[in-house]
């Protein structure tokens, strides 16, 4: 996600989906044989749409020639675009960092209820689901995140089959407006 602030601390782009580098998984062969479940996750990256030359080109553009730039958008357009937040996704966010505060003070457990409120407050949140999915598929000590997040015993869903269920990875992302 990026949002855009001009040196006066005016927001001229809300909050969007965004990449200023070509992911290297897009590129990536897909070699044969691999269990299906991770073939199916590898596809579906895939097709997750890139608009990393486009919009590492907008911010450019924007540097160069500041509020002229076509890109940057008046605080009437950066109202407009910004998504709307009902009482639903105002308690998921609630709940959400409730749960987050919950699994540094006291510990994991502890957000897994508030966490699974969230999912189900705002379902299309992908950020809300992927904290918890990785906490719990990540195993403990490992020096990584499990990017796989795959099915679990403590929340629905997973990433791959949330993807597929939501229109495969082609419609994971709110693309930039540019």
């Amino acid at each position: 996600m990026a949002v855009w602030i001009d040196e006066d601390g005016v927001i001229v782009r809300p909050a969007e989906s965004a990449s200023i580098e070509r992911s290297p998984l897009r590129d990536m062969d897909i070699p044969d044989g691999l269990p299906e479940r991770m073939d199916r996750t590898f596809r579906e990256v895939k097709s997750i749409p890139d608009h990393a030359d486009e919009y590492r080109a907008a911010i450019t553009d924007w540097v160069h020639r500041g509020a002229a730039s076509r890109f940057a958008l008046t605080p009437d357009e950066v109202v407009a675009r910004s998504l709307p937040r009902g009482a639903d996704e105002a308690r998921a966010a609630a709940c959400f960092e409730l749960g987050e505060h919950l699994r540094r003070e006291v510990d994991h457990d502890a957000a897994v209820p508030w966490w699974r409120e969230a999912h189900r407050l705002h379902p299309a949140n992908w950020t809300y689901k992927r904290q918890a999915w990785t906490l719990v598929t990540t195993p403990e000590g490992a020096t990584e995140n499990d990017l796989m997040q795959g099915p679990n015993d403590v929340y629905e869903g997973n990433w791959l089959d949330d993807v597929i269920a939501s229109g495969g990875g082609a419609a994971y992302t709110v693309e930039p407006q540019l």
